[in-house]
């Protein structure tokens, strides 16, 4: 998917400082959906619907601009509890969402577990020479993965950059289990792996674009231009 670059007010919930004032220039986005099922996340700026129809699992928004500053973001799917808070943007720096769930591991007074909750990551772009691939589990407790015939132990959250990935694809395995395939990608560029995990043993996954972002030219904020500098044209004194 090739980037979409959107004029939008954004989003999201994040534990990182915001300010209360929109700015001038802009930052960006790109947001994907590691829930997995046939529900799509349903993602509100400002009271308004980003994606109409929703974001479905293992789909990503791609790349789009909103003005820097704190924006505010709602996520809900289904039946469970709507996640929402807001996120600094920076200029000119893009961050890579993903949405995923964590288990709540409280049980009710009939012993049911309670409904997991909706939660959200983000992944700052970078840079790389020819294909760059790393990958990032957002899936709970202790798990080994391995890809193609790499095999990794990640610790959740923490991306692991994978060597001599030539865009090629492959399959993905956990614990021994096939769970996704990655196609590959005929662009090089800088690249992530996503995996998220349902309740039910089912997963979602996505490789989604990590390149860094620049604002077009004509959006960025003018320059200070600089004044000429003063001079004068004293006449000489006749009677020194």
């Amino acid at each position: 998917m090739k980037n979409l670059f959107k004029f939008l007010g954004i989003f999201c919930a994040l534990a990182i400082p915001v300010s209360a004032q929109e700015g001038d220039g802009y930052g960006f986005l790109n947001i994907a959906n590691l829930i997995p099922g046939d529900v799509p996340c349903e993602i509100q700026i400002g009271g308004k619907d980003l994606v109409p129809d929703g974001l479905k699992a293992g789909t990503y928004t791609g790349w789009f601009m909103a003005k820097t500053g704190s924006k505010s973001m709602t996520v809900s799917m289904g039946e469970l509890a709507s996640a929402s808070g807001n996120i600094q943007l920076v200029e000119g720096q893009g961050n890579l969402v993903g949405i995923f769930l964590e288990p709540d591991t409280r049980r009710n007074s009939e012993g049911r577990l309670y409904p997991p909750k909706i939660r959200i990551k983000s992944f700052p772009t970078y840079e790389t020479k020819g294909y760059g691939l790393k990958f990032v589990s957002l899936c709970p407790g202790e798990n080994r993965f391995q890809l193609g015939s790499l095999k990794l132990d990640p610790k959740t959250f923490t991306p692991v950059e994978i060597p001599k990935w030539n865009g090629g694809g492959f399959e993905i395995f956990r614990n021994g289990d096939s769970i996704g395939k990655v196609s590959g990608s005929t662009e090089s560029g800088a690249f992530y792996l996503l995996v998220g995990a349902g309740v039910e043993g089912e997963f979602a996954s996505v490789i989604v674009s990590a390149n860094k972002q620049e604002v077009p030219e004509y959006l960025k904020p003018e320059k200070t231009k600089r004044e000429p500098a003063a001079t004068t044209s004293e006449k000489p004194d006749p009677n020194p």
